[in-house]
């Protein structure tokens, strides 16, 4: 009994023994640490490789108001600058006929444009706006024609201007029968009225026709 359990003790000691040893010449095999880490290298990139989505850098987009502008002319008179797209927003300015401006954007029926004069910005109603330059129309200074208006006269007084006129146009004293000489004595049939071939005064209202009447008014 004694024989067997140190025969037993002898294998166990003999195990624990051959587990201590090295194998293969005392080499062992290191392991490795749980917490140290290799750093990976940086990835190189080829030539010929394009570029990753990530590595490309987001373009720098254009000013947006630097794209969509463009020239305009004003085609109304006293066309209102507004500070918002509103027939009822507050007035900045009044754009004169010709006017150029750059448009920067636009809402509906209204436009946002730039004076290039006074470098201003504000809304127009963009029914006010032309590609081409109007021509100002340049109207002729109106002629006001000063028409003498003559008071209408009655037929009577005109026989008897037309009649005085007449005889004041003969050079002598007996144009009419009725007419006296510088002597004081009638005329009669010495008159140049009663007298053919001669001066023809017209003595009488008979001798007035409507055609005479009508031109002298």
């Amino acid at each position: 009994m004694r024989k067997r359990y140190w025969l037993l003790c002898g294998v166990i000691l003999l195990g624990i023994m051959k587990l201590g040893e090295t194998p293969e010449g005392g080499r062992g095999v290191a392991s490795p640490s749980p917490t140290a880490t290799v750093p990976s290298a940086p990835a190189k990139l080829e030539p010929d490789q394009p570029p990753t989505p990530e590595m490309r850098s987001t373009p720098v987009a254009p000013a947006q108001d630097a794209e969509r502008s463009e020239p305009k002319f004003v085609r109304g008179n006293s066309v209102a600058l507004r500070q918002a797209p509103n027939a009822k927003a507050k007035i900045l300015d009044r754009l004169n006929l010709g006017k150029r401006v750059m448009v920067l954007a636009h809402e509906g029926e209204w436009s946002r444009v730039k004076d290039d004069l006074a470098q201003r910005e504000g809304w127009v109603a963009s029914r006010f706006l032309s590609d081409d330059e109007p021509v100002a129309k340049r109207e002729a200074p109106e002629v006001k024609q000063t028409v003498e208006v003559k008071p209408k006269i009655s037929p009577s007084i005109i026989i008897q201007r037309i009649i005085a006129e007449s005889i004041a146009g003969y050079p002598g004293t007996c144009a009419c029968p009725y007419s006296t000489d510088r002597r004081g004595r009638k005329c009669g049939s010495r008159s140049a009225y009663s007298k053919p071939g001669g001066y023809s005064p017209i003595c009488f209202a008979g001798d007035v026709s409507r055609s005479m009447i009508e031109a002298y008014n």
